[in-house]
């Protein structure tokens, strides 16, 4: 104890200045580590391909005709190419901004412009109604 009543400052003790810099680094180092999580703000506007579609739509070119189906479903329904969003919306009640797939079914004809622009078309309303494409590669792209 000094005259006073206090305690004598310890040979041990640090200095403020030191904890307070100390501190500050714990924290920007924090800051840098917990950066990197999250989503990235330069995301791209398909969906991951470790998904799931909750929608498959198949180009028939023969019948010029798409099948739609649910994931649980071991056919879908044959319709109009036109009609295939309002069929999602609709009739299937797949809610905007789900995931899905488009393929075509491998025939003579798949690779022809007029298969890959019926395609491109079906894949251009389905993403102006908010739906998200899965990407990656099928037959008919």
């Amino acid at each position: 104890m000094t005259a006073h009543g206090g305690f004598a400052p310890s040979i041990h003790t640090r200095p403020r200045v030191v904890t307070g810099i100390r501190t500050l680094c714990v924290c920007a180092t924090l800051q840098f580590v917990l950066g990197g999580c999250g989503k990235s703000t330069n995301s791209t506007d398909s969906a991951p391909l470790a998904s799931r579609p909750d929608v498959t739509v198949k180009f028939d070119g023969k019948r010029r005709k798409c099948i739609v189906a649910l994931p649980s479903e071991a056919q879908g329904s044959t319709i109009s190419c036109d009609e295939v969003v309002s069929f999602i919306k609709d009739e299937l009640r797949v809610p905007s901004n789900s995931i899905y797939d488009v393929d075509a079914i491998p025939d003579s004809d798949s690779d022809s412009d007029s298969h890959q622009a019926e395609i491109a078309k079906v894949r251009s309303s389905l993403d102006g109604a908010g739906y998200r494409f899965i990407g990656g590669p099928h037959n008919g792209r």
